[in-house]
């Protein structure tokens, strides 16, 4: 091929990315109850002598304090005598030096008076916690009398974008014309997150098992309701289910309703599908008229009004509950992108038309 004239048209366009953004939020307080740091609903009471930190932490120096009626809170609590090192601490100290040490990024060492004077500390020993959660004794767990709720998510995303295009017409030496066009695309695209969420003290998550029955998975009304959850004689403020989804409940009392967090599943344990099959009876992988626990289920429901409904499963059309479960790791937030609650597990439960529903293990943020 021999060019004689030619006409040519080159453009081209590069466009890229670099975004890393890092949230970063500790919520720290000494009391009964969690202050409502959010402003959803009805406020969480603390007492007059609670001390609270909350909001993002500063970059890149971080700082966490204590108030005076704080550090006298911690100082109440003396630490075990005979212990060595970081299992001589008050449970609250230890907690605020784990957090100080992980934001400095590095170890610290501690001298108490005791070191200094020679002295020994008393403690009473705690009772021993039952397989059900409970305290020897058949006493439900105590408060820790404070709470720690510490969330890192840090996501990247990388972008590059490359075009070139080519248009024209050339004659050749022996007279032929020849028209083009070209494109030519590159790109690639990389993304990454990583979260951590720690939650310590009063600040650990419930896991009741919720039936689903809208064949969505279980979401969460933005305000806060009152329930003692865990079963320690004071209430607790806790997000509800909404959008056909329920609390499943055993009516161990006959009362109809759901008392407290020991007629849920998964509230003290941990694992709703566990205290589940323990009332397994034929051992057949479900719950269902074979066993004498199918009759005292009931599903803990409310209206818009937050007007509560306390139904026995047979009048849902429930027929069985199945035990078997895998993991599904999904976090559940508000619009807001506020955490309340992270799905654990998931399972199936049959109706008695066939149709079928999911059961979610639901880790709750009290």
């Amino acid at each position: 091929m021999k060019i004689a004239t030619s006409d040519l048209q080159l453009t081209a366009s590069h466009a890229g990315l670099q975004h890393r953004d890092i949230r970063e939020n500790l919520k720290m307080w000494v009391g009964d109850q969690r202050p409502d740091f959010e402003g959803r609903g009805k406020p969480a009471t603390t007492p007059a002598n609670g001390a609270t930190a909350s909001g993002p932490l500063p970059t890149p120096a971080s700082s966490v304090s204590l108030s005076d009626s704080g550090l006298a809170a911690a100082a109440q609590a003396p630490a075990a005598p005979g212990a060595e090192g970081d299992t001589a601490l008050d449970p609250k100290l230890s907690l605020l030096k784990t957090v100080i040490e992980y934001m400095m990024g590095r170890r610290i060492d501690l001298i108490s008076m005791e070191d200094l004077q020679g002295g020994q500390a008393s403690a009473a020993v705690p009772a021993a916690a039952g397989a059900d959660g409970t305290a020897q004794g058949g006493r439900p767990p105590e408060r820790a009398g404070y709470g720690v709720e510490y969330d890192y998510h840090e996501s990247y995303t990388e972008m590059e974008q490359t075009t070139f295009s080519a248009t024209g017409m050339v004659r050749t030496a022996d007279g032929k014309e020849i028209s083009f066009n070209l494109d030519l695309s590159m790109s690639r695209l990389y993304h990454e997150e990583s979260s951590i969420s720690i939650r310590a003290g009063d600040a650990v998550k419930k896991d009741p098992l919720v039936l689903n029955f809208s064949g969505t998975a279980a979401q969460l009304t933005d305000q806060r309701f009152a329930f003692d959850i865990d079963a320690d004689g004071k209430n607790d403020m806790i997000n509800f289910v909404t959008g056909g989804s329920g609390f499943l409940f055993f009516d161990k009392n006959g009362d109809g309703k759901a008392t407290d967090g020991s007629e849920l599943f998964g509230t003290r344990s941990g694992n709703g599908f566990a205290d589940l099959a323990a009332y397994d009876d034929d051992k057949n992988g479900w719950i269902d008229e074979n066993d004498t626990v199918f009759s005292k289920l009931r599903l803990w429901t409310k209206n818009g009004a937050g007007e509560d409904t306390f139904s026995p499963l047979a009048e849902l059309g429930v027929g069985a509950l199945g035990l078997a479960h895998l993991q599904t790791p999904f976090e559940v937030k508000n619009s807001r992108n506020q955490l309340q609650a992270s799905v654990l597990a998931s399972g199936v439960f049959l109706q008695e038309n066939g149709g079928a529903g999911s059961i979610q293990q639901l880790d709750l943020t009290v």
